[in-house]
Formats: structure tokens, C-alpha cells, sequence
């Protein structure tokens, strides 16, 4: 019995019939239904009763169904698993990040040096909440999430950074003659942020929560062009972070950034899954990450 064998009988399962299943597969008929025919010999027993409907399998068949499907899973997990460490072992490391990451880090640096040294660093930009599940997937070897990974145990967990959520609008909005804003002032405004597949709109929401205070969005997604239209036309207060104040990450000329009273903290982990294989180069990439740690 082998792997081609299983998936011609589940493909004939889910196909209903061996016509279709052959179609599928690119085979003929006949050839199907040999090589269906040789596996009901190897395994002593019949997978099919062969009724004037058509094909219906046999209690045997229905367990044997439930196994095949359970092998050939495992199988392809375990050759994902392996090309995987050959790619680690080749000197390609994949890193999943949420998308605000690189600019609180400098990741676009660290790439350029470790491709100088023959490392490849794939980075996958994404909303927070996948970034972590591409890491407890095992489709990233490292991730640069935001919040405490879930669940904790899990993951071997590290905080790098902690910077704060901030309030984004229009100079000419008159939340900006204020020095600092609270969530309160956000009631009846219009809200602009990111979708609940990132933790800075979770992060704002619990709070709300916590004080009673219900608020309205004009808009929840990742697009920046459309946040940054809103800003500009003074048509919504936006959701940013402190880091994004600085000159260099300056996000518009008429836009102004007003901590909240509240503490927001938005925190950049280092993250690896228990158990996932780390090369010695991925290993000491994790080590270097892990001297980005600030003093919190």
C-alpha cells in the first residue's frame, strides 16, 4: 500500500465514483479501477460493495477511509515540516511580523546584513492576530507579534518594545488643542483604526468597555491611504501609535498625535513555537532579536 494508492481511494470517496475521481486524477478509468482493485487485495478485504447505484463503501472501507485520510495528512505535514528545516538549513528563515513591525524595528537593516553572511530573512507582513497564527501554524520560524501570544504556553515568548496607542487627527480638529486625550473624548466622534484582526483595536475597545463608553468607526481596516484621506479631510480621529510621531515615520504635514490619558500599551513580542525546529542560524537570529529588548 502506498501514498498514490491512498489518494486514489479518497479521491474516488470524495468524488463519488470512479469516473469523476478518475478526471480529477488525469487517469483512465481502468487504471483507477486497478489500482483501487490491487489495494482491496494487499488489504484482504473489500472497500466498495458494487451496487446498481453505483460504489458504496463498506463498513471496512469507512474505517479504512479514516485512516488513509489520517496517513496522507500526517505525510504531507511531515514532508511541510521537513522542507521546511531543509530550507532553515539552507539558510532561509522565515520571520511573520504584524505590519506596523518594521518601523518600530529595524528589520529591513537586519536583512541586508544577514544576506550579506548568505542568510535569506523572508518577512511576512500581516494583520497581528495572523502573524501569530502563521507562527503557531509553523508556516513562520520566528514572529514579531503584538500582545502576549495565546495560548502562553505554547510559545517561548519574549517583549522587546512597548509603545502606546495615540490619538491621530487633523490640526485643525479640536481634540488637537489638547495636550493629551482620553477614550472619552472619542465618544460621538468618529473612529478610525484598524480591523479587529489587529490587537490595537482590541486593545482600545476593552477599554472602552471598561469605562462604558460606546463608540462609533468610520472606518476599521488596514488600508493607511484611506486612514491617512480621513485624517487629512478631518472626517475622523484615528487609532496610530507613539512611535509614528517621530520625523522620519511622519505620516502627514496636518496631522497631530495626542497620548491618551489612558495606558494603552501596545507590545512588540518575539515569539517562537515550543517544539518547532530552530537551525543554529535561526537560533542566533532569535539571540540577536532578543538584544533589541528595551528596558521596560
Amino acid at each position: 500500500m502506498d501514498l498514490h494508492q491512498m489518494e486514489y481511494f479518497i479521491t474516488v470517496c470524495d468524488c463519488g465514483g470512479i469516473t469523476p475521481a478518475a478526471e480529477s486524477l488525469f487517469l483512465t478509468p481502468q487504471a483507477l479501477s486497478k489500482s483501487i482493485h490491487r489495494l482491496e487485495e494487499e488489504l484482504q478485504c473489500p472497500l466498495f460493495a458494487r451496487e446498481k447505484s453505483g460504489l458504496v463503501l463498506t463498513p471496512f472501507g469507512t474505517k479504512a477511509l479514516e485512516e488513509m485520510r489520517r496517513l496522507v495528512e500526517e505525510y504531507h505535514t511531515v514532508k511541510q515540516r521537513l522542507g521546511q528545516v531543509a530550507a532553515q538549513e539552507k539558510g532561509r528563515i522565515r520571520i511573520s511580523c504584524g505590519y506596523s513591525v518594521p518601523n518600530a524595528l529595524p528589520l529591513e537593516e537586519l536583512r541586508a546584513e544577514l544576506l550579506g553572511r548568505g542568510i535569506s530573512l523572508d518577512i511576512m507582513e500581516l494583520p497581528d492576530l495572523l502573524a501569530e497564527e502563521m507562527v503557531f501554524r509553523d508556516a513562520a520560524d520566528i514572529g514579531l507579534t503584538i500582545g502576549c501570544p495565546h495560548p502562553p504556553e505554547l510559545f517561548q515568548y519574549t517583549l522587546l518594545r512597548r509603545y502606546h496607542l495615540c490619538a491621530v487627527m487633523n490640526e485643525r480638529h479640536p481634540l488637537a488643542r489638547k495636550e493629551t486625550v482620553s477614550v472619552r473624548d472619542l465618544a460621538g466622534e468618529q473612529v478610525v483604526t484598524k480591523s479587529p484582526y489587529f490587537n490595537s483595536y482590541h486593545i482600545l475597545e476593552e477599554e472602552a468597555r471598561r469605562q462604558g463608553v460606546e463608540l462609533s468607526y468610520v472606518l476599521q481596516s488596514p488600508d493607511e491611504i484611506r486612514f491617512l484621506q480621513l485624517i487629512a479631510d478631518n472626517e475622523g480621529v484615528g487609532i496610530g501609535l507613539t512611535f509614528m510621531g517621530i520625523p522620519k515615520l511622519q505620516v502627514s504635514q496636518t496631522a497631530v498625535f495626542r497620548p491618551f490619558e489612558e495606558d494603552l500599551p501596545w507590545e512588540v513580542y518575539l515569539i517562537t513555537r515550543k517544539g518547532h525546529y530552530l537551525s543554529p542560524a535561526a537560533q542566533a537570529l532569535v539571540s540577536r532579536l532578543k538584544t533589541w529588548q528595551e528596558l521596560l
